[in-house]
């Protein structure tokens, strides 16, 4: 590994959009994402998410500052560093994967998924509430309000979080989104609601994306 980039942010639905951000930015490849729980509850979402990449230096570096500033801008940045020639001892943490359990493991060394170049995809939609009942609720808006398709779902990543993420073309998911998003605030808080158009393949490799 050449140089390992990490950043930490709060909530699952900003480690997608920092990790896709990070992708279009440089040449580099997501390798994990990992995740904490907060001992203060006095912070802008229950979870801790960290996002790890690898690649050139420069293009690590350049990735990781892109990241940083939008993680900023939305109040949601704690910290991040990049490592240039990690030691051989300390690389196989960068590959601890903390989601989608159902499909990948977390064995030390475990390499990161291969990403498929030739697949492109029109969007993304992430609604990330606190609770089950709610969550639920605003997913079954979401399904009925617009022609998207469920292609993941994160419940045991802690802070009560539940995550589900949806495709489709950029106007049914914004739809799908904005009425999921609607719904669940009635029944509890809601901690992302986000659009990615054109969400890049270092990305989409980590979900169930299979027809």
């Amino acid at each position: 590994m050449k140089a390992l980039g990490m950043i930490e942010v709060y909530s699952f639905t900003t480690a997608v959009c920092v990790a896709d951000l990070c992708a279009k930015t440089a040449d580099v490849r997501v390798i994990a994402f990992d995740r904490n729980r907060p001992i203060r509850t006095d912070v802008p979402a229950p979870l801790v998410m960290e996002v790890k990449i690898e690649g050139e230096t420069s293009a690590v570096q350049s990735a990781i500052a892109a990241a940083k500033k939008y993680a900023e801008g939305q109040g949601k940045y704690i910290v991040s560093h990049v490592i240039a020639h990690p030691d051989d001892k300390t690389e196989p943490m960068a590959y601890l994967l903390d989601i989608n359990r159902d499909k990948f493991n977390k064995k030390l060394g475990k390499k990161a998924p291969v990403v498929d170049q030739s697949k492109s995809y029109s969007a993304i939609g992430i609604v990330e509430v606190q609770g089950l009942v709610a969550a639920i609720s605003g997913l079954d808006e979401m399904l009925k309000a617009a022609n998207v398709r469920v292609i993941h779902t994160e419940k045991r990543l802690g802070g009560r979080l539940v995550t589900f993420i949806v495709t489709g073309n950029v106007a049914a998911v914004k739809a799908g989104v904005e009425a999921g998003c609607t719904n669940a605030r009635k029944l509890g808080e809601v901690f992302g609601c986000e659009v990615i158009p054109r969400p890049h393949a270092e990305i989409m490799k980590f979900f169930d994306v299979e027809d």
